[in-house]
């Protein structure tokens, strides 16, 4: 946000300035993929006729044609689309990927994934394509194509850890909380320090269960409040991961023993799952966290009923 907001007050700044050529400030705008289609048109419709070398040329009627889209000008999107057209021929990835945005703007979006879907089987690799064809896909509901296109472009780019995200948000929506929780362990190499992912994580794995799963949640809510001491989030997630840890060791403990009554053997084999210094461990982190979140209500007009349930929870 910070970079945003100092990248727009350069281009004011440069607008400004009368010694700056408009095809400098064009360029800026360009590199720094700012959203501004009134000064693009503004600066750039005089220079369509002008003088500038093929490739400069090119940038800035593509340029003008985004910006175009934006302002809904289509007259001037199709003079200057037939203009690159001429340029270019119509084979090239350049006019073909501006015919795409704008057969998408008209909303014909079948002749759009067909121009996407040539230029994948060209190059199978072409980011703009697959997130043009996942945009497409994801907006018309069709979740199946659209997780396909996804997963493809996750192969060509694993650390995008925004498509992580989009990843996990799909599965969150079809109930695919493991598929969602490998999502979040991708998306925590790109951001170790960032509190929410550490939570979700911790909260996907207590959803998903099983002993492992809550080691693994525990871990996850200990980092977090490393990171920010007395989250409450954290310390509600680090509460439920022991709790349920316990309730999974004494249910297992409790079905051994009934199952093998006329000998110890069963009794044996269930404790032996358990390490009784990591389960000693989960108490006190159980302990720990009831008694931080009981203090941090107290006084608040939550305080009552926050004692009540996690009193209730030590019982």
């Amino acid at each position: 946000m910070a970079a945003t907001t100092a990248t727009k007050r350069d281009l004011e700044a440069m607008l400004k300035d009368s010694s700056k050529s408009p095809l400098t400030i064009l360029e800026y705008i360009h590199d720094h993929k700012l959203h501004e289609p009134a000064h693009v048109l503004k600066l750039g419709l005089p220079l369509r006729k002008s003088n500038l070398a093929p490739s400069q040329l090119l940038s800035i009627l593509e340029q003008i044609t985004i910006a175009a889209l934006h302002q809904k000008n289509n007259q001037l999107v199709t003079e200057t689309l037939t203009q690159i057209k001429a340029s270019t021929g119509a084979k090239s990835l350049r006019y073909r990927k501006l015919l795409a945005l704008c057969l998408e703007s008209s909303k014909d979006f079948e002749a759009a994934l067909g121009i996407y879907n040539d230029m994948l089987s060209e190059n199978k690799s072409n980011v703009f394509a697959l997130k043009r064809k996942y945009a497409i896909l994801r907006t018309h509901l069709k979740d199946i194509e659209a997780r396909e296109c996804l997963n493809d472009y996750l192969e060509q780019n694993a650390s995008d850890a925004p498509a992580w995200a989009e990843m996990a948000k799909s599965c969150f929506e079809q109930g695919d909380y493991k598929g969602a929780a490998f999502c979040y362990e991708e998306i925590v190499l790109s951001s170790p320090m960032d509190t929410g992912v550490h939570c979700t994580l911790g909260e996907l794995y207590v959803t998903i269960g099983g002993k492992e799963n809550y080691v693994l949640a525990r871990k996850h809510f200990a980092q977090c409040l490393e990171l920010e001491k007395g989250c409450i989030r954290a310390m509600f997630g680090l509460v439920s991961a022991t709790e349920c840890y316990l309730e999974l060791m004494e249910s297992s403990t409790g079905a051994s023993s009934s199952s093998s009554s006329n000998s110890n053997s069963g009794k044996k084999r269930g404790k032996e799952d358990w390490d009784e210094q990591d389960v000693e461990l989960v108490r006190d982190l159980k302990a720990y966290g009831v008694e931080h979140l009981i203090k941090s209500f107290k006084g608040t007009s939550m305080s009552g009923l926050v004692e009540s349930v996690l009193s209730n929870s030590e019982n």
